[in-house]
């Protein structure tokens, strides 16, 4: 099986949907679309991998400026087609994210996940990445709406 990486386009939109769907995160095409959009590409990649004509797994990094901290990027969000996993899909999307962060001058990458996510723990900790703290995280709607 050979797995390809690339940039995201509207093209992809349908299937980033899907996968973001299946992560838990309902999402429609045009919801997709509209977000891709509206990132700027210096600062946010969405990557995808595909295996012949299918797209099947997506990572979104993001550069991550802190006033308390050296450059850092983040990984917003991972997610390999439930059929595709343990197939090295997430490991070489990863390595794609790295290697873009690094070319973006970021010596950490951060990455959150769900406290419920065990399977995703795991995979993280194959990678290298290292548990550092716990945390909580609040919402609040901002247009006024409870």
């Amino acid at each position: 099986m050979r797995i390809h990486i690339r940039e995201a386009s509207a093209d992809d939109a349908e299937a980033l949907a899907e996968l973001a769907t299946q992560w838990g995160y309902p999402s429609q095409p045009e919801e997709i679309s509209q977000r891709l959009r509206c990132m700027g590409s210096e600062t946010n990649q969405v990557f995808v991998a595909s295996v012949g004509a299918d797209v099947v797994g997506w990572v979104h990094v993001s550069l991550y400026p802190t006033l308390a901290t050296d450059n850092a990027a983040q990984i917003l969000g991972l997610v390999v087609h439930e059929e595709r996993r343990g197939q090295g899909i997430g490991r070489a999307l990863m390595q794609t994210a790295e290697a873009w962060a690094l070319e973006s001058d970021c010596r950490t990458m951060y990455v959150r996940t769900r406290i419920t996510r065990h399977d995703a723990h795991a995979f993280y900790r194959q990678l290298g990445y290292q548990q550092v703290k716990t945390s909580l995280t609040f919402t609040k709607p901002l247009d006024g709406e409870e």
